[in-house]
């Protein structure tokens, strides 16, 4: 993700295929703290989705995110994704597990 006036980066979003049979892939996005609420992740992440399925032909669309990030959460909620899975103790940090929810988009 790049600013559009200043070229300055800003931060990075990804897609990859995890299925391509059920035609299914994740999203992934990392936003420079400063830069959040600016609407870069949002317009991102809209052209994400409109790449996944004009280019990909992806119907599904999944995003993890931990059950703390309530800015991830806000913006998947606002781009269209539903919470679909809570995903008990999914991942440890410096010993502690984490909690995360599986969000999904379904075209």
């Amino acid at each position: 993700m790049t600013e559009t006036n200043t070229g300055e980066k800003v931060g990075n979003i990804s897609v990859k295929i995890l299925d391509h049979e059920q035609r299914i892939g994740e999203v992934g996005f990392l936003l420079n703290p400063c830069k959040q609420g600016k609407g870069y992740a949002f317009e991102a992440l809209k052209k994400v989705k409109a790449f996944s399925s004009d280019v990909l032909n992806l119907k599904k669309l999944k995003a993890i995110c931990s059950t703390q990030n309530t800015s991830s959460i806000k913006l998947l909620e606002k781009s269209g994704f539903i919470q679909a899975a809570l995903l008990k103790d999914n991942v440890v940090i410096k010993g502690r597990s984490i909690d995360d929810y599986q969000y999904e988009y379904i075209r």
